[in-house]
């Protein structure tokens, strides 16, 4: 009878659907894979929980997939110094990392994982796009808050204004004014460098 690797030989590992169904049918082998501790097995493992997680990741499954990711950097530490493939496995799991952390709006954790993949490819455009997306989700969260904060102290300046501000209310109106505007311009000053800078990567 063949083993569940062997199993895995006769698959197409690139097919979404069947991946995800051989893994669930075979999830307890799967969920033993810290007793796995030959080299060969752990290299059959990884490659079958890479596209596994690559597969639910493009069903939006992130919770699960990160749990996967958590398994395959076990097994990568028992592959480290004693396989050829493992810089090739390290690689695409960090990636897998950096997206599903950025899947789940945690920009910056992401983009410490982007950061060293750019240190281990410098010239992987995919890396560069999703470090700068990130510092541009990033900025955006920062700076919308201010369009929540903002409108509230106006609301309260209004209500209470005669008995707090009295015949300031018009400058401090004014003032919170001009500082959501310069807020407006700023956001799209830096949201737009960075989108030129990725532009002049792309045509360069």
């Amino acid at each position: 009878m063949k083993s569940v690797l062997e199993k895995s030989y006769d698959i197409n590992l690139n097919d979404s659907s069947e991946i995800i169904k051989f893994y669930e049918e075979n999830k307890l082998y799967f969920d033993h894979y810290d007793k796995i501790s030959d080299i060969e097995g752990i290299e059959d493992t990884i490659l079958i929980k890479q596209k596994y997680c690559e597969a639910i990741e493009r069903k939006n499954h992130f919770t699960d997939a990160a749990l996967v990711l958590e398994h395959i950097f076990v097994l990568l530490n028992k592959l480290k110094g004693n396989s050829e493939e493992y810089e090739y496995y390290y690689e695409r799991a960090l990636f897998y990392e950096g997206v599903i952390l950025g899947r789940q709006k945690k920009y910056k954790e992401s983009n410490k994982k982007f950061k060293r993949l750019i240190i281990l490819d410098p010239k992987n455009e995919n890396y560069h796009d999703w470090f700068e997306t990130n510092v541009e989700r990033i900025t955006n969260k920062k700076l919308d808050a201010f369009y929540y904060i903002i409108p509230a102290l106006w609301s309260f300046i209004f209500v209470t204004k005669y008995k707090y501000v009295g015949k300031y209310y018009l400058t401090i109106e004014i003032f919170l004014f001009v500082i959501l505007i310069g807020i407006y311009v700023y956001q799209r000053y830096i949201v737009n460098l960075i989108r030129e800078k990725r532009r002049k990567r792309i045509n360069r």
